[in-house]
């Protein structure tokens, strides 16, 4: 039976996972995609090769993929049959994933030769082989292993394997988790990481909290006071040369467009609202942890515009979406729980419960964001954002501005 076809007006939806260096720098992304005409795409069977080749023609067409990857190759799924389709785009672009499902008939083989020389690289998926012979490594430039699937003896030993075998082989440790996770995987020479752990806080126990970051949480507590007038706030904000020299390079940046630059703090203030220098500020006052990695700092930012852009139109405004997603965070930045942060905050309790407990509308933006960061779509409570007057176009659309938007501020 011939496939669906996927039209031009389709919108795609799609999780953006950040694959990181030894040193946490951006080394790619890989996109999952999901047609998503209606809510039924989401529970209706799923279809890899048209995620995979249809919808990806939409999302290549339609967004800008070199912004959402920021100026690094997007790793793109590929089944048996997508893989002898053509491919209309830039080899530089993009990575060849191919699945673990995919039998290396000589179809397949040759499909992988033919790609090879037009300079695609090539990736395994999901390796969970305890030696180096699988027959599709002869042509393979990365192997994600499946860190869960091994001991910490057995994946040093594949490891050593696969790079004895295969010298220039990238090695890539997928599903890390936590610190512990990429510790261990560096350790066993893993050259790339992929997974949830950078927005999970590295363990510290018994130690009290350093002077550095009580400052920082203090500053953040001044700044999101309830009754803070906006004198208090600007002054505030003043009295720390860091975080006003930042904020100016910020509200001046090409995401805000403003015909004339802002030169004072009480001008950005008047012009762009308590709330948003607020955000900003709060933002700023997290990237004195200078200890923290600058791709948490990317993260916590995209996931704070993500849920600002799909609380706009809530009827109830007394929460900033923004705030909900980057304190969610915190527990990050500050190597303890969130819950024991937050409570250092003079924060309302409704907000604590949205981002502790997904409680409440914010609340269900809030576990959406962490959903599409995950890659988890078919874990998204699409009738409770249809409710909410939250289709699927519209997600879309503010996860494609808040990368936009974290761009132009980091």
């Amino acid at each position: 039976m011939d496939k669906p076809a996927v039209s031009g007006a389709t919108t795609v939806l799609f999780a953006r996972q950040p694959i990181y260096d030894r040193k946490h720098q951006l080394a790619g992304c890989e996109l999952l995609f999901r047609p998503c005409a209606d809510i039924n795409a989401f529970v209706e069977p799923f279809d890899g090769d048209l995620a995979t080749h249809q919808v990806m023609i939409s999302a290549f067409t339609e967004t800008n993929i070199r912004d959402v990857c920021e100026n690094t190759p997007a790793f793109i799924n590929f089944t048996a049959n997508t893989l002898q389709a053509e491919i209309p785009f830039n080899p530089s672009e993009m990575i060849i994933e191919i699945l673990e499902t995919v039998e290396p008939s000589e179809e397949v083989l040759a499909a992988i030769r033919r790609r090879k020389l037009q300079n695609y690289k090539i990736a395994l998926d999901d390796y969970r082989l305890k030696t180096a012979d699988h027959p599709l490594l002869p042509y393979a430039d990365i192997v994600k292993v499946d860190y869960p699937h091994f001991e910490a003896d057995e994946l040093m030993r594949v490891v050593t394997l696969l790079k004895r075998a295969y010298p220039t082989l990238t090695i890539l440790a997928e599903k890390i988790e936590t610190h512990e996770d990429f510790q261990c995987s560096q350790q066993a020479g893993c050259d790339l990481f992929q997974g949830y752990y950078l927005a999970k806080p590295a363990p510290i126990q018994g130690q009290r909290m350093a002077q550095s970051r009580l400052d920082v949480l203090q500053l953040l507590a001044e700044l999101n006071r309830d009754d803070a007038s906006i004198r208090e706030l600007t002054d505030t904000i003043q009295r720390d040369a860091f975080m006003s020299v930042r904020l100016m390079k910020m509200v001046n940046s090409a995401y805000y467009q403003r015909a004339q630059d802002i030169t004072s703090v009480q001008t950005a203030v008047a012009l762009l609202g308590q709330r948003r220098i607020r955000n900003l500020a709060s933002m700023l006052a997290l990237t004195k942890l200078d200890d923290k990695p600058h791709a948490l700092q990317k993260l916590a930012l995209t996931r704070g515009y993500l849920c600002e852009g799909l609380a706009a139109n809530l009827a109830d405004d007394s929460i900033s979406g923004f705030t909900i997603g980057l304190f969610s965070c915190l527990d990050a930045f500050f190597d303890r729980s969130l819950e024991s942060v937050l409570n250092e905050l003079p924060l309302h309790t409704s907000l604590k419960e949205a981002i502790l407990e997904h409680k409440g509308p914010m609340g269900l933006i809030l576990a959406t964001a962490l959903h599409i960061e995950r890659g988890e779509l078919e874990a998204i409570d699409w009738s409770a954002l249809n409710a909410l007057g939250m289709p699927p176009e519209r997600l879309s659309h503010a996860q494609q501005s808040a990368i936009e938007a974290a761009n132009a501020q980091l």
